[in-house]
């Protein structure tokens, strides 16, 4: 059997990474980054409330457009160049993301999110394994966020599916907003429930059928208003899964490795238990300064797994009006987690009991550095000659892990808006 030429770990993990620094950067693009521009939302939505406007309406249009460069290595790995043991998690993705949201009610509106994915390094079949691993993956997923409001609560509806080699899921949840005292008071409740089928390959190329996990996942966030310059908000979430929660196409060194060298070892896969809780405890805490037009924001994040892993994560994020239409959001995210139970980089000899084992590097211990800077152009706020319904940001952001793993990420992103 031939040695895959690309990481199994090149594909997934970068898709899941790539997707996770996406989609925050892409909903952060959503939300307004001063007490100003939230004051001004909150007034167009007393005002929407109040109008007749009744049918359907397009309101708004975004598109996203990112690159992701990933360069490590790994334990789980087996792509060359191997470096003591560890395979390449070298892995590029281009990720073009489009939004729209429209009404079909004065109290109903839709958001639509289409994510695609082109991925070098993909996660491989039975196929790819005894013959030459595939170098390209397409990665397509759908996500729609249908909401009914009333003057209290706010009913959505969130469902969607995700296609990529060899992996399917599909996920749907309900969501409920209260506002309260004049949206001084925000509640949010939802939950989510993810099935996912996926077709494992062992390190070996045996192919074991269709296996499947199934993810249940509960939120609850409380928004409060302050003062009128400061927000703060509380969230925590829990999450159980049950069914097979190995990453399949992972894999293990096994045996005396000092004695044979690691091109000799045998490979296993993952084991995993067959059931997992983890919980999670998000602070937050924005101020906005009129004097300098700058709002800041800083999150504290708790994170427990049973199997022992605890994460704890620092976030900040700085954004400064250069003029009334053109701003800097600076970001900065640090990370400090333990490892899972049974992590571990070597096997020393082949285990005679098919205990939970894992070299995940993404389950290891490691502490992770984020940083990133946006330049955000909003023309409704320019002066007349160039004023306009558009929205303009370019961004840059760079994770490093003391692993050794590390990340590039450029985007543009542009919205409009239709009144």
């Amino acid at each position: 059997m031939r040695r895959p030429e690309c990481s199994t770990a090149n594909g997934a993990y970068a898709i899941e990474r790539a997707l996770t620094l996406a989609v925050a950067l892409f909903v952060a693009l959503t939300r307004s980054t001063s007490a100003e521009a939230e004051e001004r939302t909150l007034e167009r939505k007393f005002v929407e409330r109040d109008e007749d406007a009744d049918g359907w309406a397009f309101e708004e249009l975004r598109l996203f457009f990112g690159v992701f460069v990933q360069d490590g290595h790994g334990y789980q790995s087996q792509a060359e160049p191997m470096i003591d043991g560890k395979g390449s998690e070298e892995a590029w993705i281009i990720e073009p993301l489009q939004s729209v949201r429209f009404r079909s009610s004065s109290k109903l509106d839709h958001t639509i999110v289409l994510p695609v994915d082109i991925v070098s390094a993909a996660s491989p079949d039975a196929t790819d394994l005894t013959s030459t691993a595939s170098r390209v993956n397409q990665s397509f997923a759908l996500d729609v966020i249908t909401t009914y409001k009333t003057p209290i609560l706010d009913l959505t509806f969130h469902w969607g599916p995700h296609f990529e080699e060899p992996y399917r899921s599909f996920y749907a949840g309900p969501g409920f907003r209260f506002h309260l005292f004049e949206d001084n008071t925000i509640i949010d409740l939802n939950g989510t429930i993810v099935a996912d089928a996926f077709d494992p390959i062992q390190p070996n190329g045996k192919d074991t059928g269709q296996e499947a996990r199934i993810t249940l996942t509960g939120n609850a966030t409380w928004s409060q208003v302050l003062s009128p310059t400061t927000v703060m908000d509380l969230s925590f979430s829990a999450t159980t899964q049950s069914g097979t929660l190995q990453t399949t196409f992972n894999s293990i060194l096994a045996h005396d490795v000092d004695a044979i060298g690691f091109d000799d070892a045998r490979r296993l896969a993952d084991i995993f238990p067959d059931n997992r809780f983890r919980g999670a405890a998000v602070a937050r805490v924005s101020q906005h300064v009129p004097a300098t037009h700058t709002t800041v924001k800083a999150s504290y994040r708790y994170y427990h797994d049973e199997n022992d892993v605890t994460a704890h994560t620092t976030d900040l994020e700085l954004s400064q009006y250069i003029v009334p239409w053109l701003y800097l959001r600076a970001l900065g995210r640090l990370h400090i987690q333990t490892p899972i139970s049974f992590w571990v980089p070597v096997l020393p000899e082949i285990p005679a009991t098919d205990r939970p084992r894992t070299a995940d590097s993404d389950l290891g211990r490691f502490v992770a550095r984020e940083a990133g800077l946006h330049l955000v152009l909003v023309r409704d706020r320019a002066p007349k000659s160039f004023r306009g319904p558009d929205t303009f940001d370019i961004g840059y952001l760079r994770y490093q892990r003391s692993d050794e793993l590390h990340v590039d990420f450029a985007s543009l992103s542009y919205a409009r808006t239709f009144e």
